[in-house]
């Protein structure tokens, strides 16, 4: 019975928590509390297309041609849509005439060159390079995309 007794303050003796490790344990348990079930949100992009206008040149094809080469520079295919092209000005005119073509769907990291033809909308003397024009491809907003800001390109904005 004296040697259970002993064993049994040894035991009790050894479990006891100074203040030094008391102070040490309570960190430990705030540590554990805060840092393990910490969430962070990790920046991830959705995977969208990104259609954008290559270049800053256009590819003029006689006097009422322009090739556009559109890319998808997003992480998903893009679903057909338009791509218009809008006449702003002519000589000292200021106009607003549009025409649009047809953008097939363009896998990721892909291309397609996409003629446009203007003679319908200008004036038989009026060469397409001597006006200001943009285009914009997605201009009927088919596709959400990563960068919506980037589907525009101007030749002679000034």
């Amino acid at each position: 019975m004296k040697t259970i007794i002993c064993l049994s303050l040894i035991v009790i003796c050894a479990t006891q928590v100074t203040p030094a490790r008391k102070l040490m344990l309570i960190e430990n348990i705030e540590a554990i509390n805060t840092e393990p079930f910490a969430t962070t949100t990790v920046g991830v992009d959705p995977a969208l297309p990104d259609l954008i206008v290559r270049g800053n040149e256009f590819e003029f094809v006689g006097n009422k041609i322009v090739n556009v080469y559109v890319s998808n520079n997003g992480t998903r295919s893009s679903r057909k849509c338009i791509l218009t092209l809008t006449v702003r000005k002519i000589g000292n005119s200021r106009v607003g005439r549009v025409v649009t073509a047809e953008i097939p769907s363009i896998q990721p990291t892909k291309y397609v060159k996409i003629e446009v033809d203007a003679t319908s909308i200008l004036p038989v003397d009026v060469n397409l390079k001597d006006t200001t024009f943009k285009v914009v491809a997605d201009s009927n907003g088919r596709n959400p995309e990563l960068n919506e800001n980037n589907n525009e390109k101007w030749h002679n904005l000034q």
